[in-house]
């Protein structure tokens, strides 16, 4: 097994990962695990104006009209909610249920999902522009495959005193899959006070395979993270962007392959809308609710879907077996992954 665990770290076997194994895995990826996807892509085409990342794996976009208009209706409704939100994020109740999902979070709560707080309307607005031809070829262009909506959330991040760094805010990749990518967008204003996200500029070659080696016993909201100390180590002359700008700014992000961590907020509130597109490969709980409607607009409901493309978007559910692959697929990724000394 320590054989087994200096030839992980060997400048060898990162060659053989990066040139080799990568490439292999992805053609896999592309035309085994999600080849209906993979056609749908090539029948969407690149007609439609999108983003283009650059062969990079995220992408800061601090000027778009639509980005802005949506951040301020965003805004203008979640607002009068944020006092409320606060005494429930600093309440005694909140902080025993989030102990028992995340003990790093839950020992000094500072965030919160609001969501299903939002009118219906604002909801399908909200959906409307992640089902977008822009925003959804944006995605395919990225990753190659037509993707899935598979989360929608606008999350509040506050202020704790006597609190450190920890959970989301320490270093990491989402280890729930190959190849994702994520919009992040400030519905407030961020700035240093309100904690920025921060990402690596530079693309990681065949950063899903390559992490480092973790501690076993870390609490459960820290497995898969690593301190800024212990990240510098490796990346300390690397340039690391960060989400600050006005409302409206926003950043796309492959977070399977670009660490990264949630800012700290130290004296002002963070508002943020995230929309993740995603394959089918994923581990992701929203395989678990109702597919008679979308989860994140009710007034979508799959049997007035029509189109194949809006169908696989909303709700494509893999099949049983692709559920259980998944899992096996992330212990796989785990195991063969390229460990940074």
């Amino acid at each position: 097994m320590t054989f087994l665990k200096k030839i992980k770290t060997s400048f060898v076997y990162e060659l053989f990962i990066n040139y080799i194994f990568y490439h292999l895995y992805h053609f896999f990826w592309l035309y085994i695990l999600n080849f209906k996807a993979r056609i749908l892509y090539i029948l969407w085409g690149k007609k439609n104006e999108y983003f283009d990342l650059n062969q990079n794996d995220k992408l800061l976009i601090k000027e778009d009209i639509n980005f802005k208009n949506l951040a301020l209706k965003i805004k203008k409704e979640t607002l009068p909610k944020i006092p409320e939100l606060k005494k429930k994020i600093m309440s005694k109740e909140y902080r025993e249920e989030m102990l028992n999902k995340n003990s790093a979070f839950g020992e000094n709560p500072y965030a919160i999902e609001l969501y299903d707080e939002l009118s219906d309307e604002l909801k399908t607005e909200i959906v409307n522009f992640a089902a977008s031809k822009k925003m959804i070829t944006t995605a395919a262009s990225y990753m190659g495959i037509f993707p899935m909506i598979t989360r929608v959330q606008v999350s509040l991040n506050i202020p704790r005193e006597n609190s450190n760094l920890r959970s989301a805010m320490l270093w990491h990749k989402d280890l729930f899959g190959f190849k994702n990518l994520d919009f992040f967008m400030a519905v407030t204003d961020i700035n240093e006070e309100s904690g920025p996200f921060f990402c690596l500029e530079e693309k990681i070659k065949a950063g899903v395979f390559k992490n480092f080696k973790y501690k076993q016993d870390n609490k459960i909201g820290e497995r898969g993270k690593v301190s800024l100390e212990e990240f510098d180590k490796v990346f300390k002359n690397k340039k690391i962007i960060d989400l600050i700008g006005s409302s409206g700014t926003a950043m796309l992000l492959d977070t399977f392959s670009t660490f990264h961590r949630g800012g700290f907020c130290k004296s002002q509130d963070r508002l943020v809308l995230r929309i993740c597109y995603q394959s089918q490969d994923v581990v992701y709980d929203s395989y678990k609710k109702s597919h008679e409607y979308f989860l994140y607009d009710k007034s979508i409901k799959k049997v007035n879907i029509k189109d194949k493309f809006l169908k696989y978007l909303f709700f494509n559910n893999p099949p049983i077996i692709m559920k259980s692959l998944s899992k096996v697929l992330l212990r796989f990724y785990s195991l063969v992954e390229f460990k940074f000394k």
